[in-house]
């Protein structure tokens, strides 16, 4: 069974929709939790003044959490209905915090920093609801409910909905009014990280890394949503980050259909800390973006959700040449939030589609651009130029052609330009700036010749190559690295019960980088962990391989002449080639 990293918990906003449901056999409560914080408020009345905010404390995971509470006007109008009796509608508030934090500061739950902890907050809905008599525009179920948004961080997020009861225990509120939220309650932002060694995480956030080339291959050319951050400014990857769209989810793994930011980050002043905190060091994160996902994500669907990101995470890892799974040397084995272990959970992994997207977007360009008609050639350079929305219609009046030469053209090179809703652009990033080169490097006029060349870097042979290269590096969680004293290092996050069982591993790695990668393993160092912690560095794997098959082979032919009667040592203190075989 596959072993992946198991991810940590980060962000998570879910809003809970309570006292309501469609299944007529659950009871629904309406405003009832309402009312009773309302009345929970009125109760403490002028300790408001003199003991301060409410609060509380509960007992979840083996800690304690302390809470406490507020309310503040919500502006809606008061309901228009005999069993409503407020004069003005409150929303309520609700903090917690673990005390187990690393940065609890005792102080009460509102004013700390709520590192491992987060807010609930309470506010009612009934038909018809209106803010200064304007119609607000929220779910409408025909009866009263509430809505329970919780939001908080480093807590693991399939507790929220115990987290909501426990906080509302805490002051006496019944849990029971939270056990059956409506299927409706949804997920409004989801995220999961890892986090790597400082030093180590640079493929990820490298030009060509995966985040990087998401981006330039993925998304569109003018169309839709396009966000790519790269801040180096207080160390490389300080904050390198870009988005993906929910309809280009299933273009970096199939399957996919959540819109998500890949993001690689420090805090905000990393140099604070000593390379012993976990701070010091950056975090690879992915969360979902509700929006840029069109449908909504529905609290049910909070562990499909959750494989998602974490499938990105783990691919993302792969495709930039770093382990995969807990034994890997990448990880930071002391953050506070995150227990570093594996997980037997069901993950897909997928060869790293990008550099066939960038072949195929390469070979198209050449191919098109080798034969490409005067008029292929001006309607790509008024997509250059022109930076507005261009329709068919458009292209057809600025560069003197027919309509349906213009639409011929978008069919015939429909890898290059993509047409939808009424509007041409090129299919990607990528495709613009290759394009973008050529056209300059043909002139003005487009006299030079560029030829007929097709860049075709992605073919069968290469492509089954890097799968079965990845295959091995998954299998003995393998992460490539650039080492100043070597041409390529690979440390093996797999840790070897002895010596003869990694003899065996090199012997594996030697063949398979020999078939698929190249035709030689010099300059290539593997590093091992032995299960015992010893760990050893093999300098260079072709000499190492070959050091093992002669020791071998030594072994053996000197056990066979020593049974047969012969004097090994005398022979070879005699000076005597030591391969020789007795006759």
């Amino acid at each position: 069974m596959s072993r992946f990293i198991e991810t940590a918990a980060h962000e998570l906003d879910v809003r809970f929709t309570c006292g309501v449901h469609p299944d007529n056999q659950i009871v629904d409560y309406g405003l009832t939790p309402y009312y009773a914080i309302h009345s929970l408020v009125k109760s403490h009345g002028d300790k408001w003044e003199t003991e301060g905010k409410p609060t509380g404390e509960f007992e979840l995971n083996g800690e304690r959490w302390a809470t406490a509470m507020d309310y503040y006007e919500s502006g809606l109008d008061p309901w228009e209905h005999e069993e409503f009796e407020l004069q003005t509608v409150y929303e309520y508030k609700f903090y917690f915090t673990s005390k187990a934090s690393p940065k609890y500061s005792a102080l009460r739950a509102d004013k700390d920093q709520r590192v491992k902890g987060g807010t609930i907050t309470i506010r009612p809905r009934w038909p018809d609801l209106t803010s200064d008599g304007t119609p607000v525009s929220v779910p409408d179920y025909g009866k009263p409910y509430i809505d329970v948004q919780i939001q908080a961080s480093n807590i693991p997020h399939r507790q929220y909905l115990t987290l909501v009861k426990q906080v509302m225990g805490s002051f006496g509120i019944d849990s029971r009014y939270f056990d059956n939220p409506h299927p409706d309650s949804h997920i409004d932002d989801l995220a999961r990280y890892v986090r790597l060694e400082r030093g180590e995480s640079g493929p990820l956030f490298a030009p060509d890394g995966p985040i990087a080339r998401s981006n330039t291959l993925i998304q569109g050319d003018r169309t839709g949503y396009r966000k790519h951050v790269e801040d180096n400014t207080k160390l490389p990857g300080y904050y390198v980050t870009a988005v993906i769209e929910d309809t280009k989810a299933p273009e970096l793994i199939k399957g996919h259909s959540l819109g998500k930011e890949l993001k690689h980050y420090y805090p905000e002043e990393p140099d604070e800390y000593e390379p012993n905190e976990a701070p010091y060091h950056p975090k690879f994160e992915v969360s979902y973006q509700a929006s840029r996902t069109d449908e909504t994500l529905r609290w049910h669907e909070l562990d499909d959700a959750i494989r998602e990101l974490d499938e990105t995470i783990i691919n993302c890892l792969d495709w930039a040449g770093l382990g995969t799974t807990a034994d890997s040397e990448n990880f930071v084995t002391f953050d506070p939030f995150w227990n570093v272990r594996n997980t037997t959970k069901s993950r897909k992994t997928v060869s790293c589609p990008l550099p066939e997207i960038e072949s195929q977007q390469e070979y198209r360009i050449m191919q098109m651009w080798g034969d490409a008609t005067p008029a292929a050639r001006k309607v790509t350079k008024l997509l250059m130029t022109d930076g507005g929305e261009v329709s068919p219609q458009k292209a057809a009046d600025k560069t003197g052609y027919s309509y349906r030469t213009v639409r011929d053209v978008i069919n015939r090179y429909e890898e290059v330009f993509k047409h939808s809703y009424g509007r041409v652009e090129f299919q990607s990033k990528k495709v613009q700036q290759e394009l973008l080169k050529r056209v300059r490097a043909a002139g003005e006029n487009f006299h030079q010749e560029i030829g007929a060349a097709v860049l075709d870097l992605a073919d069968a042979a290469d492509e089954r190559a890097q799968q079965a290269w990845s295959k091995i590096r998954r299998k003995y969680d393998i992460t490539e690295q650039d080492s100043k004293d070597c041409r390529k290092l690979l440390k093996v996050g797999y840790k070897p019960t002895d010596r003869k069982e990694a003899k065996e591993i090199l012997r594996e790695l030697h063949t398979q980088y020999t078939q698929h990668i190249e035709n030689t393993t010099k300059g290539i160092h593997v590093k091992m962990t032995f299960a015992d912690g010893t760990i050893e560095r093999f300098r260079d794997m072709s000499k190492a391989f070959r050091k093992g098959d002669l020791r071998y082979k030594q072994e053996r032919q000197h056990n066979e002449k020593a049974r047969r009667g012969f004097d090994w040592d005398a022979y070879v203190e005699a000076g005597c080639p030591k391969d020789w075989e007795p006759g």
